[in-house]
């Protein structure tokens, strides 16, 4: 990266709360810092970072969506965090003085990132009081969103898993002016999702089929936005 003028440039293609923090946690940046920055575009699943890999680079994710996956059983995603107000990527090992990544991460669609080497992430933000909080407050906050989310998850049954999981499907959809959201995964995917097999989560999409909650198209789940509401239970 060239210039401070040419990083906001940037960041301010990706309008809404992602901008807004992205803005803030770069205000006091260093010159030093902005011309180590790399932008890279990543094809849908391809590795960002892998476990027990040298954590050498900090990811700042300016487009698209990640997810984690479990190391022992490979090409089956696990959500073990929050990455949809989550923006950085790799640092929790840097503030922690790690010399590996303690997770691997993933594309779960089409992302566009700043890379930071971690060297010089580590030594901004020891510099800049602004930059340290902002990450402090969002790390906090995502942390005890998960904690008190996984404390309700471990007691849902299947059917209850699988209605949240679509609920929260609907929600992080990108084209916001359809009422209609298909979702790409596979039963085969969702099933490893919401950590349920795949004939248990079969009978469930059946029976919220039969209760005209969902469609199915192609073997594919679609939802309406009626059906979205009746999912979460509105009037």
């Amino acid at each position: 990266m060239e210039s401070k003028q040419e990083l906001l440039e940037m960041i301010n293609k990706f309008k809404g709360e992602r901008n807004e923090y992205l803005s803030l946690l770069f205000k006091h940046v260093p010159d030093v810092v902005i011309k180590a920055i790399n932008y890279k575009k990543v094809a849908k699943d391809k590795y960002i970072l892998q476990a027990e890999t040298p954590c050498d680079m900090v990811y700042i994710i300016l487009s698209g969506k990640v997810i984690g996956v479990d190391q022992q059983r490979e090409g089956h995603p696990f959500y073990f965090m929050d990455f949809t107000h989550m923006y950085v990527i790799g640092d929790f090992e840097v503030f922690a003085g790690m010399k590996e990544y303690c997770a691997s991460i993933k594309t779960a669609e089409k992302c566009e990132f700043l890379a930071i080497p971690s060297y010089y992430y580590l030594q901004w933000v020891e510099q800049d009081k602004n930059a340290l909080l902002l990450r402090l407050q969002n790390i906090t906050a995502i942390l005890t969103a998960e904690k008190k989310n996984e404390r309700t998850y471990i007691f849902m049954n299947c059917k209850e898993r699988l209605i949240a999981y679509l609920i929260q499907s609907y929600e992080s959809r990108v084209d916001y002016n359809s009422k209609i959201y298909k979702i790409t995964k596979t039963q085969v995917e969702i099933a490893d999702r919401i950590g349920f097999n795949y004939r248990s989560v079969q009978r469930c999409i059946a029976s919220l089929e039969k209760d005209n909650l969902i469609f199915i198209e192609n073997g594919k789940i679609t939802i309406s936005e009626e059906q979205y509401r009746k999912l979460k239970g509105d009037k």
